[in-house]
């Protein structure tokens, strides 16, 4: 195996372990020394394949843009309509499955720092659903007010919103109805003659 293939693979595994640590703990109360030593592994290791512990964010976006691109999408048909359905449906089990602690520390991280900014319009996640957004429009299954990139930045503000809102009530909701009824509505405006 080449040595990133396994680079990448063993910062999975860990990743996914320290996701549960998180989802257990709370992002606050964990720190690198307490991960380590839970994961059996030295903090040499840790900063080996997360420099720092802000890291951990980084790799929680990267693992849903990587999410969207490659499952997601493969769950796409031609229509549309149903598609920007899936999208939404997707994104709660993403949230769902990452749990409620990883979604607050998602919630209450910075979006923009000098090394990232996580509301890069090329981010996987934003093309995944502008694409959706541009395809309806030309096939004219969508009639959109704004244009698709407008109309995506104010998706995603919402599916972030309902996210957040979700973790902060302890998921005592279900969250794939809510985005299931939220974007009933919205579809029906995206689908309305302008």
């Amino acid at each position: 195996m080449n040595p990133q293939k396994k680079f990448d693979l063993r910062k999975q595994e860990l990743f996914a372990q320290i996701t549960d640590l998180i989802n257990a703990e709370g992002y606050e109360n964990i720190t690198v020394r307490g991960l380590c030593q839970k994961l059996s592994i030295s903090t040499g290791t840790f900063y080996h394949y997360f420099p720092q512990k802000g890291d951990l964010v980084c790799a929680l976006f990267a693992d849903i843009d990587d999410y969207f691109l490659h499952e997601v999408t493969s769950k796409f048909t031609e229509d549309e309509t149903s598609n920007i359905v899936t999208f939404c449906e997707q994104y709660g089990i993403y949230v769902i499955k990452n749990g409620i602690e990883t979604c607050r520390c998602i919630s209450v991280a910075p979006l923009k720092n000098d090394s990232h900014n996580y509301l890069d319009e090329q981010r996987g996640i934003f093309q995944v659903l502008e694409q959706i957004l541009i395809r309806g429009e030309e096939k004219k299954q969508f009639h959109l007010i704004q244009s698709p990139k407008e109309t995506t930045r104010m998706l995603m503000v919402l599916l972030r919103g309902y996210s957040a809102d979700w973790a902060k009530r302890d998921g005592n909701y279900d969250l794939i109805d809510k985005l299931r009824q939220f974007i009933l509505l919205f579809r029906i405006s995206l689908c309305k003659e302008k």
